[in-house]
């Protein structure tokens, strides 16, 4: 969720005052080094997540050639030219994705380019390998692409749709002209115009703001047309791209159903999600991306910021940032923002059982965070993201595969990443505890691998930073 210049500046200051992000050492803020990368690497001695039984299984042998996972078990160990890497006994998961992360906005804001994208590299020390960002400012979407191509290993893969695309009178009339938080379009023209820069500015989908935020406020906003959007999916399919859209109510989420778009972004808060759309999602796999964070921590974000600490045993964020966002201060402004935020914590068994009910039934449910969000922590809320949906009572490898296979099926990537199996980008995630006796086996991470370049969590971590 892109959020008002309000928002964004009172967030800000809370940092400017106190402490900001810690930044990363200076050579990450630099040029990335070419990496060499070892052509044959051996892993052995490990468990993994298989991805046709959903369970962790045995693994004696792992051979990845050139970034590629070529076999699992099928080698005998001897591999010449192999850099042998022994796991003793770890426990190996696909990389982790968050499907709703952004880098420009909330409590993270940063004007400086260089530490938005080593803010980006930081997700590996969360054992995340891919990103979703739904609304970014194309200046630093184009340095991104830049920095990403230079060093594929260096950074997450990043997918983004540019700017959002509201209705006039929306969530992005709500910045100051000299500072938008999106784009705009009232007809198909300008639909059409804003999307055609959007992609030639190296986005990969559209995405499309359609929340009223009346789930929110008192003071509803414009609503983007469901014609248009109609109109809007269209167009996009006719040049073999692909939509999604913003939404947080029921009669948002049947309309975006009904025009065909391909995911809906953040949880369904406002109504139960009926039968009929339940029916949809699962027939025709339309994506959803569940949020529970964004809404548990907007209703107590005391409780929130508390829980993702958790998550940041060596404090990579600042212990400012933990401070700051989960004071009473900062849940009082939630509450002077949002005058019915006050009352969303009434709401949040509806956005659960939307997700139970979708994921009982098949749906194709993935997981993003929202990060970027103020009291929304960068990195450690999809950890915690993972463990709300624990607390729905999911299994943690199920949760595991919805952070990953789940979500690369939503961005059409399962083919070549988002599982552990022979033809797979090695993105891996090495634990030294059995992420099956929970989900907080995830502080016990070790390294992360992007493309077979490995990151070890120390190696995001300062000495001297806490």
């Amino acid at each position: 969720m892109v959020l008002i210049l309000k928002m964004i500046c009172v967030a800000a200051s809370l940092l400017a005052f106190t402490a900001p992000i810690k930044a990363l050492s200076s050579s990450a803020l630099q040029a990335e080094p070419i990496i060499e990368v070892p052509v044959k690497v051996l892993l052995k001695n490990f468990y993994y997540l298989d991805p046709a039984s959903g369970m962790m299984v045995r693994g004696d042998f792992m051979l990845i050639e050139n970034g590629i996972i070529s076999s699992v078990n099928l080698s005998q160990g001897l591999c010449a030219g192999c850099t042998i890497i022994d796991l003793e006994g770890g426990y190996l998961i696909p990389g982790l994705m968050d499907l709703h992360q952004h880098l420009n906005v909330g409590g993270f804001a940063k004007k400086s380019t260089e530490q938005l994208i080593g803010l980006l590299r930081r997700n590996f020390y969360w054992g995340i390998t891919t990103v979703y960002n739904p609304g970014i400012q194309l200046p630093l979407l184009r340095a991104i692409r830049k920095a990403t191509r230079r060093n594929p290993g260096w950074y997450p893969e990043v997918y983004a749709a540019g700017q959002s695309i509201d209705t006039p009178g929306g969530w992005n009339d709500r910045g100051a002209p000299s500072k938008p938080v999106g784009a705009t379009a009232s007809d198909l023209q300008e639909f059409k115009t804003v999307a055609t820069r959007q992609l030639a500015a190296s986005a990969d989908f559209i995405n499309v703001s359609s929340d009223d935020m009346s789930w929110l406020t008192s003071t509803p906003m414009a609503q983007f047309p469901p014609l248009l959007l109609q109109q809007g999916v269209a167009l996009m399919r006719a040049n073999k791209r692909r939509l999604f859209v913003h939404v947080a109510q029921k009669n948002d989420v049947q309309a975006a159903l009904a025009a065909g778009v391909d995911a809906v972004i953040s949880g369904t808060i406002d109504g139960l999600i009926d039968d009929p759309a339940i029916r949809f999602f699962t027939a025709k796999q339309t994506g959803y991306i569940s949020t529970l964070a964004l809404y548990e921590t907007i209703a107590n974000p005391q409780k929130s910021v508390a829980a993702q600490k958790y998550f940041d045993p060596d404090f990579v964020n600042s212990r400012h940032i933990y401070s700051n966002m989960g004071s009473d201060f900062m849940a009082q402004n939630w509450r002077d923002w949002w005058d019915r935020a006050e009352i969303l914590s009434s709401k949040i068994p509806t956005l659960r059982g939307n997700t139970l009910a979708l994921i009982k039934a098949g749906a194709l449910v993935g997981i993003g965070t929202d990060a970027g969000t103020p009291s929304v922590i960068f990195g450690a809320s999809l950890a915690y993201e993972m463990q709300l949906h624990e607390q729905l009572g999911l299994a943690p490898l199920a949760i595991i595969q919805m952070a990953s296979l789940n979500n690369a099926k939503i961005l059409k990537i399962s083919h070549r990443t988002g599982s552990i199996a022979p033809g797979r980008e090695a993105d891996l995630v090495l634990l030294t505890q059995n992420p099956t006796s929970g989900i907080k086996a995830i502080n016990s991470l070790v390294w992360t691998m992007q493309n077979g370049e490995i990151t070890y969590r120390r190696e995001l971590t300062a000495p001297g930073s806490r």
